[in-house]
């Protein structure tokens, strides 16, 4: 029997997982915003919401640029992102502080920049603007994470 080698193309795998990083930003935002009562906080959660949106569109452009398209290989992360924050709902019955809302955006984010980093530094023979382009998503999530803690 033959053996099908599957070759991974390293632009490709970097792209996805920007791409995955915004797509689970997106989800959990969405799921989280009918709990944020908070008006600062709201407003920082739909600024965060309006650049992973924009972070979708630009990469999904860019990708086709190399004939691909996205992978939404987020659906575990989303999976566990929407399960948490319903039990954390439940927990509350509902009526989440603000506290409790910025811990969990500050956890995911947390996480997002661990495979942000992960994706960056198994693919070393990535071009450098792409590596670049990682840099600045990270330095975007690390002024994201420095916003909210204020809230914790």
């Amino acid at each position: 029997m033959e053996q099908e080698l599957k070759f991974e193309n390293p632009i490709e795998t970097v792209l996805n997982g920007y791409y995955k990083n915004a797509s689970v930003g997106v989800d959990s935002i969405t799921c989280l915003l009918n709990s944020v009562q908070d008006e600062n906080f709201r407003k920082e959660l739909f600024q965060q919401l309006d650049y992973y949106e924009h972070q979708k569109h630009a990469l999904t452009t860019q990708m086709a640029s190399f004939y691909q398209l996205p992978k939404d290989s987020g659906k575990m992360a989303k999976f566990y992102t929407r399960m948490t924050i319903r039990m954390k709902k439940y927990k509350y019955h509902n009526n989440m502080s603000v506290h409790e809302c910025a811990k969990l955006m500050a956890e995911g984010t947390n996480m997002g920049m661990i495979q942000l980093h992960q994706v960056i530094n198994h693919n070393p023979e990535i071009p450098d603007t792409i590596r670049q382009q990682g840099k600045q998503i990270l330095s975007h999530e690390r002024e994201y994470l420095d916003r909210i803690t204020p809230y914790l």
